[in-house]
């Protein structure tokens, strides 16, 4: 089965507002670009055309020739984009995900792509967010973990996993 790295909304202004252990989070999502591309697997960096001031990926993301970048105007990374129809068309079928933010696109685009029958590793220790008026980040990042860790689809499903557990193979 072939696996892509999809990295969600990594982006400079969203980088700027607080995202929790923010530092910590752009080095696990350089190594698994790192493991991705050691194991010659599609990497997709996707981007928010709503985030403003500054769209563009955060600088310490270590992009490269040959990444592919889909932009998307919702939540869901599928939604009214070429990314589905760009996996499908490289047959890939298991999605690693990380990125940003937890509660609304990761989340979100973790639910949609085993709904479109991908098998989807959420990176558990590689996505984070903004702590809200009820609950901090960490609390946040915790309980989609727990709540998404064993979400089946009637066609895909969504498993979390620590870095050091992820496999491009």
């Amino acid at each position: 089965m072939k696996t892509a790295l999809v990295v969600i909304d990594v982006q400079q202004s969203l980088m700027d507002e607080g995202i929790w252990q923010s530092e910590a989070l752009l080095g696990r999502i350089n190594k698994l670009l790192g493991k991705a591309r050691l194991a010659q697997a599609p990497v997709v960096l996707v981007a928010d055309n709503r985030i403003e001031p500054d769209a563009s990926f955060h600088p310490a993301l270590e992009r490269q020739v040959g990444d592919i970048e889909i932009e998307k105007s919702v939540c869901d990374a599928f939604m009214d984009t070429a990314l589905d129809a760009m996996l499908q068309a490289q047959d890939v079928r298991k999605l690693v995900i990380c990125g940003l933010q937890t509660d609304y696109c990761i989340d979100t685009s973790c639910r949609q792509a085993a709904a479109l029958g991908y098998d989807v590793v959420l990176v558990a220790d590689a996505h984070s967010t903004l702590d809200s008026g009820a609950l901090k980040a960490k609390q946040i990042i915790a309980h989609h973990n727990h709540i998404l860790r064993h979400f089946d689809s009637a066609k895909g499903r969504v498993r979390v996993q620590p870095i050091s557990d992820i496999q491009f193979a």
